[in-house]
């Protein structure tokens, strides 16, 4: 969306030819949409605790929120990979869509991962949600952060790896929007 918006609005050649880092900008572009995520997530899990009567151990409670916020991180992360392409292609609203039914369907969150075949759960292991649906399950059956960790940093390991992809495909498809002055096209 931030790479979207930004050309919506008629701001991205502004941004790009900014002479800052405009890995740095879009980065902290991921932040705010990283933030509202979290909040979405603590949302929806209160009004899931009280109107549906789940119950979560309140030791579970902090690492619930750290398994939340690296969820939400990468996906941001995720999201600014998938906006990199909107440099190239002019409606990344349709990658963003099948990619949103993409995560749905192989992070395990709507279809247990044990009811999905093998390679689907493989392709899973590689996109954000995963790792922190892995950890908010062991901690609300009250196994503990130290259960949970491992999975945390796998998530945290996944939005990284997406922040990299990001960067360089935000460079790539700069300089090639730059070479064929289709910067700014809609």
């Amino acid at each position: 969306m931030a790479v979207a918006n930004e050309r919506r609005f008629g701001t991205l050649g502004h941004v790009l030819l900014s002479p800052r880092s405009r890995t740095a900008i879009f980065w902290g572009r991921v932040l705010p949409y990283a933030g509202n995520g979290l909040l979405i997530s603590i949302f929806t899990l209160t009004v899931a605790s009280l109107m549906l009567g789940l119950r979560i151990p309140l030791a579970a409670v902090p690492g619930l929120a750290l398994a939340m916020a690296a969820g939400s991180l990468a996906c941001g992360f995720f999201g600014l990979t998938l906006g990199a392409l909107g440099l190239r292609f002019r409606d990344v609203f349709v990658i963003s869509n099948v990619a949103v039914a993409l995560l749905l369907l192989l992070t395990g969150v709507n279809v247990p991962p044990g009811n999905l075949p093998q390679w689907m759960v493989t392709v899973g292991q590689g996109l954000p949600v995963t790792h922190a649906a892995e950890a908010a399950r062991m901690l609300a059956a009250g196994r503990g952060l130290d259960a949970a960790a491992p999975a945390i940093g796998q998530e945290l390991l996944v939005g990284a790896v997406y922040a990299v992809v990001a960067a360089i495909l935000l460079k790539f498809f700069e300089a090639e929007s730059r070479r064929r002055a289709s910067l700014d096209t809609l």
